[in-house]
C-alpha cells in the first residue's frame, strides 16, 4: 500500500507545481497597456490574378542542397540534364509528380519555364530534323528532385 500512496502524492505535488507556474506567468503578463493595430494581409478573390506570375498559380521553393542541383528533363536521374540550380536559389514550382526515388523521396517538382530558355528551345527546334526534334521535346520540361527543394506552399500533383 505504500507504492500507490507515493505515486498519488508525487502526481499531486507535480500538478500543484505546474498549476502555480502557470498562474505565475498569467500574473506576469501585463494586460494594462493597450495593443496597437493588428495588420492583416488582404484576402484575394478567386478571380483576382497575381501580378508576379500572371494567371498561373506557382508555388515558391528554395534549393536546400549543399551544391548545385541538376535540373532534368523527366522525373528520373537517368533523363537528360537541362540545367542547374544553386543553393538558396528561389524556384517557381508548377506541380509535383512521383518519379525515381532520391535519398528516400520519390517526389519531383516541375519548374516554371523561363523566358530565356523558351526562346533558345524554340530556335533549336526550328533547325532540327524530325528525329532530333523528338529528343528536343524530351528536354522541354524542367524537373528537380523534391528531396533538395523546400516548398514554401502546398504543391499540387501534376495533371497528365
Amino acid at each position: 500500500m505504500l507504492k500507490p500512496t507515493r505515486t498519488i502524492l508525487a502526481l499531486t505535488a507535480g500538478s500543484l507545481v505546474l498549476g502555480l507556474v502557470g498562474a505565475g506567468t498569467a500574473v506576469a503578463a501585463d494586460h494594462s497597456e493597450p495593443r496597437g493595430p493588428v495588420l492583416t494581409a488582404p484576402v484575394k478573390d478567386a478571380d483576382e490574378e497575381d501580378d508576379e506570375y500572371g494567371d498561373r498559380d506557382y508555388v515558391r521553393g528554395v534549393v536546400i542542397s549543399r551544391g548545385p542541383l541538376t535540373v532534368r528533363s523527366k522525373p528520373t536521374t537517368h533523363s537528360h540534364k537541362v540545367g542547374r540550380v544553386h543553393p538558396h536559389e528561389k524556384l517557381s514550382i508548377e506541380c509535383k509528380a512521383r518519379g525515381e526515388r532520391v535519398d528516400g523521396n520519390n517526389l519531383w517538382y516541375l519548374l516554371e519555364q523561363r523566358d530565356e530558355q523558351e526562346s533558345t528551345d524554340e530556335d533549336r527546334k526550328n533547325a532540327m530534323t524530325p528525329k532530333s526534334a523528338k529528343a528536343a521535346k524530351d528536354r522541354d520540361d524542367h524537373w528537380v528532385s523534391a528531396r533538395y527543394v523546400k516548398n514554401l506552399g502546398k504543391v499540387h500533383y501534376c495533371r497528365l
